[in-house]
């Protein structure tokens, strides 16, 4: 949580995602979920998020929607908006539909280069919460499949997009307020054409806010052309591995597989 609510200091990627595409996304991959919910009982187990049913999917879903928002339409800058209310006694489809219409009704029509508060260092636009949507909203359809056991699968583009943004916005460096300490270990993500080259690394630092002091592993982009480790995957494949919502398949880590599940920890630890 450390890293997802005060980063970030390496520079951000440059998307090769449209906001129509996103907003696309996000209207197709809750459409997905409202299937599922409609044809499935809402007290099923969701296996990639062991302590959520599928009802409880649908609403954390529909209150990040919500929350999101309210923050591009309210034009919240210092400071993050009160959490949107739950269903409460509805009918959580109603809702949880109503609440996607909404939010591509505000995203499609809003400045997105106005400012907005983001928990990201380097990026206060209304934008950022665009892209952060669509990248939250295909990894919780992947959720839903996985619940009636359907193997997910993410469109190629969005996914190496999903791959810079949980490395960039998650798992990279460090608060700025701490101090980066570089390892002795690389690994190389491969997937696409694109290629990531990692560090590992150490951040430690005292928060101004908390007081609470911080020792933990990260890791920093490198521009090593070797690796103790590579991952070379599809897309798809590597940002829902970097999720937990897939494993790897067969052959694709070359090297120090430790590391590789190192990175896969760290992954987990952002994220949660």
């Amino acid at each position: 949580m450390l890293r997802v609510l005060t980063r970030c200091d390496p520079p951000p990627s440059v998307s090769a995602v449209d906001t129509a595409s996103y907003l696309r996304s996000i209207k197709d991959d809750a459409a997905t979920m409202l299937a599922i919910g409609r044809l499935t009982p809402l007290d099923t187990s969701v296996p990639s998020c062991p302590e959520w049913t599928l009802h409880d999917l649908l609403v954390h879903t529909g209150i990040v929607h919500r929350h999101k928002t309210e923050v591009v339409r309210g034009g919240w800058l210092d400071d993050s908006p009160p959490e949107a209310d739950g269903p409460e006694g509805r009918d959580v489809l109603e809702w949880f539909e109503e609440g996607v219409e909404e939010m591509l009704a505000v995203f499609g029509s809003a400045d997105l280069t106005q400012p907005s508060w983001t928990w990201c260092g380097h990026d206060h636009s209304s934008a950022w919460w665009v892209r952060r949507m669509a990248h939250e909203t295909a990894i919780h359809r992947a959720d839903a499949e996985l619940t009636v056991g359907r193997p997910p699968t993410l469109d190629a583009e969005l996914a190496l997009d999903g791959v810079d943004e949980i490395l960039d916005e998650m798992m990279i460096g460090g608060p700025s307020w701490g101090n980066v300490t570089e390892g002795d270990r690389t690994v190389v993500l491969m997937a696409g054409g694109r290629r990531w080259s990692l560090r590992t690394a150490t951040f430690v630092g005292t928060s101004p806010n908390t007081g609470t002091e911080y020792a933990l592993e990260t890791l920093v982009h490198d521009a090593t052309t070797t690796a103790h480790a590579t991952i070379t995957t599809a897309p798809g494949e590597l940002d829902l591995w970097l999720w937990g919502r897939g494993d790897l398949p067969a052959g694709a880590v070359v090297g120090d597989t430790a590391l590789a599940g190192h990175v896969r920890r760290l992954a987990a630890e952002a994220t949660q």
